[in-house]
């Protein structure tokens, strides 16, 4: 058994550690609630500007043709965005995304894909330029607290490559926050802008010569989580294509910043479950520890008691 002395030192060490955790768990659930809040109010923007969009698309006559929603004929560059922490002590948050952006990476590959990653993050900078792989752009110090016009300058890089054709298509990766307890590390296409059919969810491309007749025959399209509205009586001015064009950009941005809420949301749940566990197992391992204080300390003091004794013995044996 270790001396009581050595078991005093771990209960002290182990103490500073719980004293950290705690606080960076208080830290974490103070900011959980601001970020939940930022992470609904972008949702509820997102779902207006494709109440708008799916609108304009279902009763427009004749096609809608925008650079965002054309389809490239050969889709063979596909741009990856990863969203990762900048720091961590988050629990499986950067393990969990980082292994859904090379998932995703290998798959296009497998698929004889061209692909270029650009990373947010601190955390998967240092992954990938650990194992390797080339990156085209790096973001970082973005997780704590992300600024739209951070979103808008990353986007419109993004939109520069996919109107030049460096790349034919994008994915962003993040993690959807779900609760403190649960994120979902997902995938979305970002470009070009997928409006589906609600019958098979098949993209409708800007090239398409008669998407109205389409549109006709399904009764709604799709963009994202919403349908259009059946039978809108909006007059758009000065027309449904130059609004169309103006919210198309605003709308990437959106997905963009969105993608960034959701990541810090969950990186801050995540914080905050882990700590709280690392919390949790600190107490249980000072109250073992304590309890092996107690033994060593009542062995130590037997064991000097019985040295006594014996002592005592000896000298009245001499005496005698």
């Amino acid at each position: 058994m270790e001396k009581s002395q050595q078991i005093r030192s771990r209960i002290k060490s182990v103490s500073g550690t719980r004293k950290i955790t705690k606080a960076m768990e208080m830290i974490a659930s103070s900011k959980i609630r601001r970020a939940q809040t930022r992470v609904l109010e972008t949702r509820a923007f997102t779902a207006g500007i494709e109440e708008v969009i799916t609108d304009i698309a279902s009763f427009s006559s004749g096609t809608v043709t925008d650079p965002l929603l054309s389809q490239p004929e050969h889709d063979g560059t596909v741009l990856v965005l990863g969203i990762t922490a900048d720091r961590g002590l988050c629990g499986g948050y950067n393990s969990n995304i980082i292994r859904l952006i090379e998932k995703t990476v290998k798959e296009l590959k497998k698929a004889s894909r061209t692909v270029k990653l650009d990373i947010i993050g601190t955390r998967g900078r240092n992954y990938f330029r650990y194992i390797g792989y080339e990156m085209e752009r790096i973001y970082e110090n973005l997780s704590d607290y992300p600024k739209f016009l951070d979103a808008r300058e990353i986007s419109k890089d993004i939109i520069t490559r996919f109107l030049t054709r460096q790349v034919d298509r994008v994915l962003i990766c993040y993690t959807r926050f779900k609760n403190p307890a649960e994120q979902i590390p997902s995938v979305r296409q970002l470009l070009p802008i997928p409006i589906f059919k609600n019958s098979n969810h098949v993209a409708i491309s800007g090239e398409d010569k008669s998407l109205q007749s389409k549109i006709q025959s399904i009764g709604q399209v799709k963009i994202g989580d919403k349908s259009c509205r059946i039978n809108p009586e909006f007059i758009y001015d000065p027309s449904y294509r130059e609004v169309l064009g103006s919210l198309l950009p605003q709308y990437v941005y959106t997905i963009v910043y969105s993608a960034l809420l959701e990541s810090t949301a969950s990186e801050t749940g995540a914080r905050m479950t882990a700590m709280k566990s690392a919390s949790d197992n600190a107490e249980e391992m000072i109250k073992e520890l304590v309890l092996m204080y107690h033994r060593a300390r009542q062995q130590q003091i037997t064991m000097e008691i019985a040295e006594i004794v014996s002592g005592a013995q000896a000298l009245s044996v001499t005496a005698d």
